[in-house]
């Protein structure tokens, strides 16, 4: 059964709402950020510093899986995968 063009399909459907995705969280990133360096409490600051760390890694792993929907494009292309 040749799968390709359905997941070529899905990737392409899914590669837009996932830069989307990756977009917003790093913003809100960003925004734990500014709240941790205007923060005079050094308890709460470990605290936000915590949320910023969780929210970098959700932003590598959306980069991680965007690398993978691209590499999946190739192996199809190249007739790797089916």
């Amino acid at each position: 059964m040749d799968t390709r063009s359905e997941a070529l399909k899905l990737m392409r459907e899914a590669l837009p709402k996932i830069i989307t995705m990756g977009t917003e969280v790093d913003e809100i990133f960003r925004r734990f950020r500014e709240i941790r360096l205007r923060t005079d409490d050094l308890a709460f600051q470990g605290a936000i510093l915590n949320i910023e760390h969780a929210f970098f890694m959700v932003v590598q792993s959306i980069n991680i899986l965007r690398e993978n929907l691209s590499l999946l494009e190739v192996a199809a292309k190249k007739k790797e995968i089916e």
